[in-house]
Formats: C-alpha cells, sequence, structure tokens
C-alpha cells in the first residue's frame, strides 16, 4: 500500500550469538531511561525508535517518516509493556572483538497504540478500515493491541494485552541491541545500525 504504514515488530539480524553465562541475575537499573536509534530506511518510510525503561515498566516506540531526514511525521506506533523483570545474565561470543554482555528479560503487554500523523493515511485508513476501524482521526491514538491489520497485502497480528513476552539484551556502554519473541528467549540479538539504541 503506498500510503498507510505498514506496523510491524522489530525485525533484527542474527548477528550476535549468545551462549549462558550464570544464573546470576541483574536490576533493570542499567537499562534506566531513553535509549534510540538513528534515523534509519525501514520498507517504504524512514523511522526512529526509542524505548524509555523506568522501573518495570518498558515503552517501544516507532515514529515513522516520509524523508531520510525523518522530519515530516506519518505516524507512530508504541507498546508499553509492564512486569519488566531481568533474567539469566549472558555473553555473546560474536559481539566486536572481545564479545559483550546482557541478559534476559521478561515483561507483558499492557497497551499498544497507532498514531496516524497524515491526513492521506487517515483518508485511507478509514476507508480500507485498517485494523477493523473506520474511526481514525488524525493525530489521535487508537489502540490496536490483539488486533489484526493488513496493509499492502501485509497481515500483521498484534499481541493481545497480558501476552508475556521473553527478550534478550547485549548492553555495551551507551550503546543497548536487544529482540524479543513471545514464545522463547531469542538466540541472539542484531547489531546493525537499526538495531543500535545510545542512550539519551
Amino acid at each position: 500500500m503506498k500510503y498507510i504504514i505498514p506496523i510491524i515488530i522489530l525485525s533484527f539480524l542474527l548477528l550476535g550469538c549468545k551462549k549462558d553465562d550464570d544464573s546470576s541475575t541483574t536490576t533493570t537499573t542499567e537499562l534506566e531511561g531513553t535509549w534510540k536509534t538513528a534515523c534509519h530506511s525501514s520498507t517504504d518510510y524512514y523511522r526512529i525508535i526509542s524505548v524509555a525503561v523506568t522501573g518495570t515498566t518498558f515503552v517501544e516506540k516507532n515514529e515513522y517518516h516520509s524523508d531520510s531526514s525523518c522530519a515530516n511525521d506519518n505516524a507512530t506506533f508504541e507498546v508499553t509493556f509492564g512486569s519488566l523483570s531481568i533474567g539469566d545474565a549472558q555473553t555473546f561470543d560474536s559481539y566486536g572483538s572481545s564479545g559483550g554482555s546482557g541478559a534476559e528479560f521478561t515483561m507483558t503487554v499492557s497497551t499498544n497504540t497507532l498514531t496516524i500523523l497524515n491526513s492521506t493515511e487517515v483518508s485511507w485508513a478509514n476507508s480500507n478500515s485498517y485494523c477493523g476501524d473506520a474511526d481514525w482521526v488524525l493525530n489521535t491514538a487508537k489502540s490496536i493491541v490483539g488486533k489484526t491489520c493488513v496493509s499492502g497485502g501485509t497481515t500483521s497480528t498484534y499481541w493481545s494485552a497480558g501476552t508475556a513476552v521473553y527478550g534478550l539484551y547485549l548492553l555495551d556502554g551507551s550503546q543497548l541491541f536487544w529482540d524479543d519473541s513471545d514464545s522463547s528467549y531469542p538466540s541472539s540479538v542484531g547489531t546493525g545500525t537499526s538495531d543500535n539504541f545510545t542512550k539519551q
């Protein structure tokens, strides 16, 4: 579809393989704060992804833009997770020359919203009953938690509230890399440009 943004769950290049370290756990302290990627290409758009961690709350926000400088807004997609808990520490064999460290984590889906910031895309969403809704309003967040949405032949079914999510992160100073799944802990994380979150 030319206009509506095909919102998708983060996909990562599987570049960093993990191995078990020990059964020790850590706290969310090292993840506290806001982390953000640079503006990067994503399908037919450009995107900035940010993560904000406060206590046991993890918020992932995807900002979609029509230009390479990410100045023209199209839509934002924001998922809020609760019950964030850091689990077993992990080491990474193939990150850089000396590997890296991080941990597994778990959290639970709380909310998931899409805000359309472009009038053309609002019209498309209403005409096509995007996510089963025909009452989209410009600059107004709408819940898509647990919904199935179709755009450009791509079907996306979003996690329902209460879904348990299993994650893995790699932390290297001010750089964060992570991935998650609703079925099991990921075996690796991506370390490409679009996967690189810098501490703000």
